[in-house]
């Protein structure tokens, strides 16, 4: 878990490495907002993330901006498929002091991660199109509850605490849905008692945010 700081997982990742990785280039450090690469550049290089978070976004056929995932440390992006040649999102830093590595993916000191997180891509179309027909509610509670077990500090409660520099415009982003209709939803589901807080910094408790994103009460 990142304590305090941002980064979807919407994104199931390998788990953070207590090791440097092996055979990496040099660090590269991207101020908040830098874009690493844009979708359809030649997929150059895969990377792994070693501090500060990354938001991954596409663009809907209607030309505004989805966020698919938001990644961490631990985490690889960039060109992990052999059979692509140009990148197939935008990676743009949120927060300031991303730190990534250029890696060759074809590594053999790399391919259990890189498998990894191949799985986990797969994983998040496989959500996204789960979420597609959910009520803004259910997308929007599911997605509090994946950022939640990729980032959240669990208390002994039970209940998660999420502080992510993520506006109400990412969150939109990342459910398909408007930003005023996000920002009701997310005042809906504070005054059901769902959530507490706003503006980055929420807590709530997993199972019955979960359930009740499969619940009548959201649908």
């Amino acid at each position: 878990m990142v304590p305090d700081a941002l980064g979807t997982p919407l994104r199931r990742s390998p788990p953070q490495r207590s090791a440097p990785w092996a055979n990496v280039g040099p660090a590269r450090v991207l101020a908040r907002g830098e874009v690493l690469y844009r979708t359809g550049d030649p997929a150059a290089a895969a990377f792994a993330i070693e501090a500060g978070l990354i938001v991954l976004s596409v663009a809907s056929p209607t030309g505004r901006e989805r966020l698919v995932g938001v990644i961490g440390p631990g985490d690889l992006l960039g060109a992990l498929d052999p059979g692509s040649d140009s990148y197939g999102e935008t990676a743009q830093a949120l927060g300031a002091a991303v730190v990534v590595r250029a890696l060759d993916p074809r590594s053999a000191d790399h391919a259990p991660a890189v498998s990894l997180a191949l799985g986990a891509h797969a994983r998040d179309l496989r959500q996204a199109l789960e979420d597609v027909d959910l009520p803004v509610a259910s997308r929007l509670a599911r997605t509090l509850v994946r950022l939640g077990e990729r980032f959240g500090q669990r208390g002994d409660d039970g209940t998660v605490r999420l502080t992510l520099p993520l506006t109400h415009e990412h969150l939109a982003a990342l459910i398909g849905a408007a930003r005023e209709t996000t920002t009701l939803t997310l005042s809906d589901l504070r005054h059901r008692g769902l959530v507490e807080g706003t503006r980055g910094r929420y807590r709530f408790d997993p199972a019955r945010l979960r359930d009740a994103a499969h619940g009548p009460l959201l649908n």
